[in-house]
């Protein structure tokens, strides 16, 4: 006679979806991701009932059910166009499925910038993050590039080009109801927890940027600069003294919405790797592009405005930032630079850039 088969009673109330996997010898994780996926093993077999926290079993079925898999409808499926593809998306689709949370805020940088204490995207080396720290000048003297707009200008267009791109992905990943995303400010606090700011504390910051930017007749340009950025950065927190407000700054707020269709995917560092490099090459094509103005005084006449190539000749230094700031950057990865500036007819624009968003 045959061994009575192991399972869940019918009628029987349970207290959670751990004592279901320990009668069923199902290993137990304690994720959203694990969960919605034991969950679904367990009710392609029997009839449940959400009480609350409990389950109550109402009935087995003699046939268990097919587990519908939504990640086969939506995988290889982004509908994208442009230079990037979906390269991001599906990024944006992996780094979803290694995190447990079903919402997530994170700042541009923690998202991209190299750091093995938390999940991210990792594209950007720690280089990124002394730019940043130390500004512009700084670095160009650090490092040797005699020219400290080149230096400048990379950051900028660095910062363009992904942040951009990456929006673009959420908005498709949006429109698709995979995910809801919005820009919201965090706020950290003397003596509590680190929150996201209401509509009210948001125009208070706002208004006190205003004031201090007014009173001191600085702009975000000058805020590139780490210590100008610090100072302007007090003078707002004395101006918002009363909440006891320690720091601040721009995240994105990510909420998880069709988990069915948040999965693995399998060739992530290879997208990775080619993203980063057509990241490099946007940039690259961008600054051999990218011309001055200037007035040329005329012996007769009225002075001409010429322009003149920002950075004609200076390949090596854009190639040494890449190398310093993109983690997958492979110099190798173009044949012929010069051709891939003379061929490519698609130029970034150029855009007036708030740098105070990644402080």
């Amino acid at each position: 006679m045959g061994r009575k088969k192991k399972g869940l009673e019918i009628g029987h109330t349970y207290k959670s979806l751990k004592d279901m996997c320990s009668i069923l010898k199902l290993e137990y994780k304690d994720g959203t991701n694990s969960k919605i996926a034991l969950s679904k093993k367990i009710e392609s077999e029997y009839k449940l009932e959400k009480q609350g926290k409990e389950y109550l079993v109402l009935e087995r079925y003699n046939t268990p059910k097919e587990i519908k898999d939504k990640r086969k409808e939506t995988k290889g499926n982004f509908t994208g166009k442009g230079k990037y593809g979906t390269l991001m998306d599906s990024l944006l689709i992996d780094w979803l499925y290694e995190n447990d949370e079903p919402e997530i805020n994170i700042s541009f940088t923690e998202l991209f910038l190299q750091n093995d204490e938390i999940i991210n995207i990792p594209l950007f080396l720690t280089g990124y993050k002394n730019l940043l720290n130390s500004g512009y000048e700084n670095y160009a003297k650090q490092f040797n590039i005699n020219k400290k707009d080149l230096v400048n200008i990379y950051g900028e267009k660095m910062y363009l080009i992904t942040s951009k791109c990456l929006e673009i992905a959420l908005n498709r990943l949006q429109k698709q109801e995979i995910i809801s995303w919005t820009k919201e400010i965090m706020v950290k606090y003397y003596v509590e927890n680190n929150e996201i700011a209401d509509e009210h504390l948001i125009a208070e910051i706002k208004q006190a940027e205003k004031e201090v930017y007014e009173e001191t007749e600085l702009t975000p340009f000058h805020r590139r600069n780490p210590k100008v950025n610090k100072k302007f950065k007090n003078k707002v927190y004395k101006k918002l003294a009363k909440h006891q407000i320690s720091s601040y700054w721009n995240v994105y707020s990510i909420v998880k919405l069709d988990i069915d269709k948040i999965y693995e995917i399998e060739n992530v560092d290879e997208i990775r790797i080619e993203l980063t490099n057509k990241f490099t090459e946007s940039i690259l094509v961008s600054l051999l592009k990218k011309k001055y103005k200037f007035k040329k005084e005329m012996a007769l006449g009225k002075a001409r405005i010429e322009e003149r190539l920002a950075f004609k000749n200076q390949e090596e230094d854009i190639s040494r930032l890449s190398g310093l700031l993109f983690i997958d950057y492979k110099k190798d990865y173009y044949d012929f630079w010069g051709e891939i500036a003379d061929n490519q007819n698609e130029e970034v624009e150029d855009e007036e850039i708030d740098f105070s968003l990644l402080f």
